[in-house]
C-alpha cells in the first residue's frame, strides 16, 4: 500500500512537472532563442518527441490483463470488453501526461497572440498523434522486431540530424507550418487515430480469448551460443544462467534494451544544455550524466541482486556452491555490461578528449566501486522479485534501500567531483575517479570474501524474506 501511494504520488510529481514545462517553454525557449519562434522549435523536435514517446510506451505501457480477464466469464459482450480496453487506454496516464504539456502550450501561445485557429489545429494534430502512439503501441508490443526497428530509425534519425546530413527536424517542423494556410490538415493525424483505434479494435476483438491475446505470453528463447561463457568455469556458469534470466523476462530484457538507447541522453544533455556554457562548465555538469550512463545496468539490474533469484535462492543455498564465485559471476556481468555502455560512449570523443577521458575515469570508478558498492548492499535485499509478473510498474522488490542507494551512487560522487573540478581543476576530479576505482580492481578478491561472509550472515533473513508471497 505504501509503495502504490508513493507510485501515485511519483505520478503527480511527473503531471506536474509536464505542466511546468507546457507553461514555461514558450518563455524559456524565447530567452534563449530570441530570433526564434518558440512553436517552430517545438515542431521541429516532435517527431524525436513521437519517436521516444513510442519507445516508452513499449516498456511501460501494457494491456490490462488483471481487469480483463475476470470479464471474459461473465455474460458481457465482447464488443463491450473491447471497448473497455481501448477508453481505458485512451483515459490512461501515458496519455495525460504528454497533454499536460501541450494543452498550457496551446494556452500560451492563444495568449501571444497566435492565430486561434493555428493554435486549434496544432493542439488538435498533436492530441491525434498522442492518441496514435496509444493505439501503435497495442500493435508494436507484440512484435519486438517492430521495436527495434522504431528504436534503431530513431538512432539514425537523431544522427543523420544531428550531424546535418538530412535534416529531418525542418521537414516535420515544415509540415507543421502548413496548418498556418490550412488547418484542416489537422485532420490527417486524427483519421490516422481512428484507423488505428479500429485496426486495434479488430486485433483484441478477434481474440479476445483466455488462452489467446490477453494469456501470459510465452516465449522461446534463443539465448545464443554461450559455449565461450561456460569456459570461464563455475563463474561462466553462473553468468551464463544470468544472461539466459535475461532474455526470458520482460522486465529484466528492458533493462538490456536501455543500455542501447542510454549513450544519447549524454547527447540530448549537451544539446539542450545552456548555450552559455564553457567548455569546462559543460565538462563539469556531464559528470552526472556520465556516471548515470555508464552506472545505468549496475543501478537497474544490479541494485535487486540476489532478488533475481528469489524463486531458487533457496535451492542455492542449499546446494555445494562456492558462493563467492556466484557474487563474483554478478560482478563480471554487471562489469561486462558496463564496458559495453563504455564502447558505445566512445564516440563522443567528437567534443574533445577531455570527454573520453571523462568517460574512461568514471569506467574505472564504475567498475571498481560502484559495482562492488551494489553487491555489498544487495546482503540487505530481501525482497522478493517474481520475474513471471508483469514488466510494467512492477515494482516487486522495490524498498527504500534501492532509492537510497540510487541516491548516494548518484549525488554523493557529483558533489564531490564538482567541488574537486571547481577548485582544484577536471584532471584532480579524474585522477580522484580513478584512485575510488582501482584498488577494487587490483584487490576484489579482497572484498568479494568481505561481501561474501556478510551475504552468508545475512542468508537467513534473505531467505524468510524470499518466502513472502508478493
Amino acid at each position: 500500500m505504501a509503495m502504490n501511494i508513493f507510485l501515485g504520488f511519483l505520478a503527480l510529481y511527473m503531471l506536474l512537472n509536464f505542466l511546468v514545462i507546457g507553461i514555461g517553454a514558450y518563455y524559456i525557449l524565447k530567452e534563449n532563442y530570441p530570433d526564434k519562434d518558440p512553436l517552430q522549435i517545438v515542431n521541429s523536435v516532435l517527431i524525436y518527441w513521437f519517436l521516444g514517446d513510442l519507445i516508452f510506451r513499449y516498456m511501460g505501457q501494457k494491456l490490462p490483463e488483471a481487469s480483463v480477464r475476470p470479464l471474459l466469464t461473465l455474460p458481457i459482450k465482447k464488443k463491450k470488453i473491447t471497448q473497455y480496453i481501448l477508453m481505458k487506454s485512451t483515459f490512461s496516464f501515458w496519455v495525460f501526461l504528454p497533454l499536460m504539456a501541450f494543452v498550457p502550450f496551446a494556452v500560451v501561445l492563444w495568449q501571444k497572440g497566435y492565430d486561434h485557429t493555428l493554435v486549434l489545429a496544432w493542439l488538435t494534430a498533436v492530441t491525434a498523434l498522442t492518441l496514435s502512439n496509444n493505439y501503435l503501441n497495442y500493435l508494436v508490443n507484440k512484435n519486438n522486431k517492430i521495436f527495434f526497428a522504431i528504436a534503431g530509425l530513431l538512432l539514425i534519425m537523431g544522427s543523420l540530424d544531428y550531424f546535418n546530413i538530412v535534416p529531418f527536424h525542418r521537414y516535420f517542423a515544415g509540415a507543421f507550418e502548413h496548418l498556418k494556410d490550412a488547418p484542416w490538415l489537422a485532420l490527417i493525424p486524427v483519421v490516422a487515430a481512428v484507423v488505428l483505434y479500429r485496426l486495434v479494435y479488430k486485433n483484441i476483438y478477434q481474440h479476445l480469448y483466455l488462452d489467446d491475446v490477453l494469456r501470459k505470453q510465452t516465449e522461446k528463447v534463443q539465448a545464443g551460443n554461450l559455449k565461450f561463457v561456460n569456459r570461464l568455469g563455475e563463474i561462466g556458469r553462473f553468468i551464463s544462467m544470468d544472461i539466459k534470466k535475461i532474455l526470458r523476462n520482460k522486465r529484466t530484457k528492458g533493462m538490456v534494451y536501455q543500455i542501447f538507447l542510454i549513450p544519447l541522453m549524454g547527447i540530448l544533455y549537451i544539446k539542450l544544455g545552456n548555450p552559455t556554457d564553457n567548455h569546462k562548465e559543460l565538462l563539469m555538469k556531464f559528470i552526472l550524466p556520465a556516471i548515470y550512463m555508464l552506472g545505468a545496468f549496475s543501478i537497474s539490474y544490479g541494485n535487486y541482486i540476489p532478488a533475481w533469484d528469489s524463486a531458487h535462492y533457496p535451492f542455492i543455498m542449499a546446494q555445494n556452491v562456492n558462493f563467492k564465485k556466484y557474487l563474483e559471476s554478478k560482478w563480471w556481468l554487471l562489469n561486462g555490461m558496463s564496458l559495453l555502455i563504455f564502447i558505445l560512449t566512445i564516440p563522443y570523443v567528437y567534443y574533445g578528449w577531455d570527454f573520453l577521458a571523462l568517460l574512461f575515469a568514471v569506467f574505472v570508478f564504475v567498475t571498481g566501486f560502484l559495482n562492488l558498492a551494489i553487491l555489498w548492499m544487495g546482503a540487505y535485499n530481501s525482497r522478493r522479485i517474481d520475474l513471471s509478473q508483469k514488466a510494467s510498474f512492477n515494482s516487486q522488490g522495490l524498498s527504500a534501500r534501492n532509492f537510497m542507494v540510487a541516491m548516494f551512487i548518484l549525488m554523493v560522487p557529483m558533489i564531490v567531483l564538482m567541488l574537486v573540478t571547481k577548485f582544484y581543476g577536471l584532471k584532480y576530479s579524474l585522477g580522484l575517479l580513478i584512485l575510488m576505482g582501482l584498488p577494487g580492481l587490483l584487490f576484489k578478491d579482497y572484498f568479494l570474501e568481505k561481501i561474501t561472509k556478510l551475504y552468508l550472515k545475512k542468508k537467513y533473513k534473505t531467505l524468510h524474506g524470499f518466502k513472502q508471497q508478493v
